[in-house]
């Protein structure tokens, strides 16, 4: 794969584009500089991704009085908007509408922030009615499923193959930096990944971004409006509510949600509750169900971290890798969908849970669209945390793997890399 050198990158001023929306309007600097300047205002900014980071809990307060404003402009928006979508009937509105709403807006320079905890609130609701799908006949249901498991994690890797020769080719970024950014991990583990190989992490945090916005927006409307059957039946719960329970169960999410984060275990907020949640449905125990509007909020909370990711002052630097990551995000989505299809042929499995199973999605965005369409949710969470665990463990010796097979100095690489990952980071 061809390299463009760093120095042949030139810098230029932002512009107005698409209708005076903003866009990056700057590419690579040069890779001394880009390292250093990206690694700390990008990789460690907790908008960097849409699940969370490896974060303490103090920063989601640190510079909350200069944040407040922006916090109650997005929520000013971001409910307004999730409302005209919910009238409009869309899938998913609570989460798409403020998304959009507030990336568009930032973008414009409306300098909007999420509440504190806002990921974290909404994982924990979802980790607890999600966990409600675990009865004994649902997990003995999964366990037969694990060829289409490993199968389905099997094509994550060849797509995001495919997908970084492609994004590799046309925008001249050097091959490292399109793997990392084609595989989808998460943007935080792959750019951890992608400065530990020295590759650019601007590339794989921006790809990340948006590949992840386009699965969220055209997922839940494909499903929605594209005439696929949609069978939920065999996975719905059916508990009483109990507020008496939901309360305190959801104290214990968080708390069990805190100390795993602090053990840099990355979506503690939304697994923790899962498993625990599902260990207690398979026992006979009975949980409460998780009312409506609290997964309204959720995806509400969702919304808002996806949309404030998209700082104009990020997104403005890497305007000319913006149409490529676009192009990379559509090649990786229909390619994973073509799998998915076959996946669900082959293993005769419903043909909308394995569209969503095989998503290049966050964990946490796939799983609320299968809660909220109703879509064979446990199914959904075991294929994609299987490819989580996976892809952020394995990645690395993927990476070192296919360089081998390309003379690209394997031992160079090995050199450099400090063991696998302990995140599931998404």
């Amino acid at each position: 794969m061809r390299k463009i050198p760093h120095s042949s990158i030139r810098e230029s001023e932002s512009v107005d584009l698409m209708g005076g929306i903003f866009l990056p309007a700057v590419v690579f600097a040069p890779a001394n500089r880009y390292k250093k300047e990206t690694l700390g205002r990008s990789v460690r900014s907790r908008d960097l991704t849409a699940s969370g980071s490896n974060h303490s809990s103090m920063n989601e307060f640190t510079k909350l009085g200069e944040r407040m404003p922006g916090i109650l402009k997005a929520l000013a928006l971001g409910i307004p908007a999730g409302y005209l979508f919910h009238r409009l009937r869309t899938p998913v509105p609570w989460m798409i509408g403020p998304m959009v709403a507030v990336a568009t807006l930032n973008l414009r320079g409306v300098q909007m922030h999420s509440p504190p905890y806002a990921r974290q609130m909404g994982q924990v609701i979802l980790g607890s009615a999600v966990s409600l799908y675990f009865t004994p006949t649902v997990v003995r249901a999964l366990a037969a499923n694990l060829p289409a498991i490993v199968a389905a994690t099997v094509a994550v890797f060849i797509v995001a193959g495919l997908g970084a020769l492609i994004l590799s080719r046309a925008s001249g970024v050097d091959g490292k930096s399109t793997f990392f950014a084609s595989v989808p991990g998460g943007a935080m583990a792959m750019a951890v990944l992608a400065d530990r190989y020295g590759a650019q992490i601007a590339p794989v945090a921006v790809a990340h971004s948006l590949r992840v916005s386009v699965v969220v927006i055209l997922i839940p409307f494909a499903l929605t409006y594209g005439g696929f059957p949609l069978e939920a039946s065999a996975y719905r719960p059916s508990v009483p509510l109990d507020y008496s329970l939901l309360a305190p169960w959801l104290a214990v999410g968080c708390v069990l949600g805190e100390v795993s984060e602090r053990f840099r275990f990355n979506n503690g907020y939304l697994l923790m509750p899962i498993f625990f949640g599902a260990a207690l449905t398979v026992s006979g125990f009975q949980l409460s169900a998780v009312p409506r509007w609290m997964t309204e909020f959720a995806q509400l909370m969702f919304g808002l971290v996806l949309g404030a990711r998209y700082e104009r002052a990020f997104f403005a630097r890497y305007k000319l890798f913006i149409p490529f990551a676009l192009l990379n995000s559509f090649f990786i989505l229909v390619a994973s969908v073509a799998a998915g299809a076959l996946l669900a042929w082959f293993f005769d499995l419903p043909i909308a849970t394995m569209i969503i199973a095989t998503s290049p999605g966050g964990l946490a965005e796939m799983t609320i669209t299968a809660q909220a369409l109703q879509i064979s949710v446990p199914l959904v969470v075991a294929f994609h945390l299987f490819r989580v665990v996976v892809v952020n463990i394995g990645t690395q010796y993927i990476y070192s793997f296919g360089a081998a097979l390309l003379d690209r100095r394997p031992s160079r690489v090995k050199k450099q890399a400090r063991g696998p990952t302990s995140t599931t980071q998404l």
